[in-house]
């Protein structure tokens, strides 16, 4: 039988930043394989009851590590999709610890526009608008300016079918290099983006991916929501993981 070629052929690429997202799938894989490009290590096999091909990711934590672990797979492998998977705290006082948010959406929350303000008029964290992000979109041949990153509907459909002991639906994902604490920013960030969580890393993946026109999805289990009440486990981690494989086992034919 012919080895199966990733750097050509079909897979889907599955992301995690720490040991707590990533472990469970890793040590599932068949005939896995390890590429190491840069500083980051690629783990390909067979994932799954239909045996798809995955590429495993541990980005490690924070956007410009999810970016470059993201751009160096988007160039060496050939995904057909992208799956950036792992915990987050909740913003939506609906999703509480162990409930699933499948993103519907990605917006970057760090990226945002200050109104001027003259010499000691003080400093004003609700003063602000979103800001646009430039990337380049491959189907138009240019760039073009982006306030969020869609998720791939497909695989959102798909995702909501998966069935899970606890919640799993849709919402937005808030994303930077940020871990917020205070109710009243939370909140906020409700109000301007709509989020249901926070991460440190769907972002650049999803940024990558549209700028590659690659389907995009990014799914994360609460390990916290300050909004509830409820303290952090990264525990969780491997639920959310228990998900994704559900996910992949369902994406046959995509």
């Amino acid at each position: 039988m012919q080895k199966y070629d990733f750097k050509t052929q079909p897979s889907v690429l599955i992301q995690g930043a720490m040991d707590t997202e990533t472990e469970y799938l890793i040590e599932k894989l068949e005939e896995r394989e390890t590429i190491t490009l840069g500083n980051w290590e690629f783990h390909t096999g067979f994932l799954g009851k239909h045996r798809e091909p995955v590429i495993l990711s541990k980005t490690y934590q924070g956007m410009v590590n999810a970016a470059a672990a993201s751009s160096l797979a988007l160039a060496f492998f050939s995904p057909k999709a992208v799956i950036n998977q792992g915990i987050a705290g909740g913003h939506d006082t609906s999703f509480h610890r162990g409930d699933i948010v499948i993103g519907e959406k990605v917006v970057p929350i760090g990226a945002m526009v200050r109104r001027y303000a003259p010499h000691g008029a003080g400093i004003s964290e609700t003063d602000f608008e979103p800001l646009p992000i430039e990337i380049f979109d491959r189907s138009l041949g240019k760039t073009r300016k982006v306030l969020e990153f869609p998720c791939e509907e497909r695989l959102v459909s798909i995702a909501e079918q998966v069935k899970t002991g606890g919640s799993a639906r849709r919402g937005v994902l808030g994303s930077a290099d940020e871990w917020n604490n205070q109710i009243d920013r939370i909140l906020l960030l409700r109000k301007r983006y709509h989020t249901a969580a926070e991460d440190m890393e769907s972002a650049a993946p999803a940024e990558l991916c549209l700028s590659y026109g690659i389907p995009f999805i990014g799914i994360r289990i609460l390990s916290n929501s300050i909004v509830n009440g409820e303290e952090f486990d990264e525990s969780v981690g491997v639920e959310g993981q228990k998900f994704v494989l559900q996910l992949v086992e369902a994406l046959q034919g995509l």
